[in-house]
């Protein structure tokens, strides 16, 4: 009667084994994908010196024109509160202006 319960526990022991078996595959060819997949080392291009005088020459560029927009950007700002702040002061003066003649000039009927 033991046989069939040992029978049993060494199908699944070899289950067991043949699982873990398979898992340890599978994680070893992720493992080398991995490798594969990564360069052994990184490269970048090669610069001639007159190259970086020139990438200097175009930060000093953007440098400037950022400047350039920001100064204009300043520039328009004031000039529109400014005429907002005119206009604004003929709107209240010519306010005061209407209620002053409503006020003591109009006939009334």
């Amino acid at each position: 009667m033991n046989s069939p319960d040992q029978k049993a526990r060494e199908i699944r022991h070899k289950e067991q084994e043949q699982r873990k078996r398979q898992q340890e595959l599978l994680l070893s060819e992720l493992a080398a994908e991995i490798d594969r997949s990564v360069p052994a080392h990184l490269t970048s291009k090669y610069e001639e010196p007159d190259s970086q005088t020139n990438s200097q020459l175009q930060q000093w560029r953007r440098k400037i024109l950022a400047t350039a927009q920001f100064t204009g950007i300043v520039i328009a700002v004031v000039i529109t509160v400014r005429i907002a702040s005119w206009l604004a002061a003929a709107l209240i003066v010519g306010g005061i202006a209407l209620i002053a003649y409503k006020i003591f000039f109009e006939e009334e009927d």
